[in-house]
Parts: structure tokens; sequence; C-alpha cells
């Protein structure tokens, strides 16, 4: 296999938790599915800190991809948690079309988060 390509990403926990407030299940609805939202049992809602990370993963993976992303939306990207633990992208409709598009199989996620922030890096393989 081989890279098609690499994408990172940093966010503001602060700028999610302004997102929220300002816009609060209207932006949670346009940009996030339901697995995005998913969050340990002890919290009942995604908290900044949480969308942050998966904020970063949306943003990495279209900046691994190289190509014109215009059009594709960020609820196309979906980042869930895995059974085994790890989180994983997920895609749908055309960001599973640009994917394929450009050559690419495999999709890897890293997610890591800070106090005030979040990165994530993205590879995508063929």
């Amino acid at each position: 296999m081989s890279v098609v390509g690499i994408g990172t990403d940093i966010v503001s926990v602060q700028r999610m938790a302004d997102l929220l407030l300002r816009h609060g299940p209207r932006f949670l609805d346009r940009c996030f599915r339901p697995g995005d939202l998913l969050v340990p049992e002890a919290r009942n809602d995604p908290e900044p800190n949480h969308l942050a990370g998966r904020w970063a993963a949306k943003e990495a993976f279209l900046k691994a991809l190289g190509a014109d992303v215009r059009g594709i939306p960020y609820r196309d990207i979906e980042v869930r948690r895995s059974p085994a633990g790890p989180v994983r992208i997920v895609l749908h409709g055309k960001a599973l079309a640009a994917v394929k598009r450009v050559g690419g199989q495999r999709v890897h996620l890293a997610i890591s988060h800070e106090r005030e922030y979040a990165v994530a890096m993205v590879l995508v393989e063929n």
C-alpha cells in the first residue's frame, strides 16, 4: 500500500463551546451524525472537547484527500469509536465517493486532546 494523502488539523475547544452556545442543536444536526455524538455513559451530551476532536478529524480527512473537497458535507465524514476502543472514520455519500476517486482504500485516524485544543491526523492509503 502507498500513501494517497496525509492531513492534520487543530481545533480550539473554546471555538466548539462558542459554536454550541450560538447554534446549539442546529450546528450538531448540520455537521455531525449520531455516531459522532456518542459519548461515554457518564455524560449526557457531547462536550466541546469531544466535538473539537471530531471536527479536527473531519478537517484533517479533507486535507488528506488533497483534491477538490468543495461540496463534501461534514456529515459525510463520521468519527466513531470502534468496538476495540480507538476512533475510526466511517465515510458516507460524497466523502466516500471522493476517497474512491483518489484511489483511497483505507483511512487511518489519530486524535489527541489537550485542555484547550484537540488535534487529529488522518492518513489515506490506496
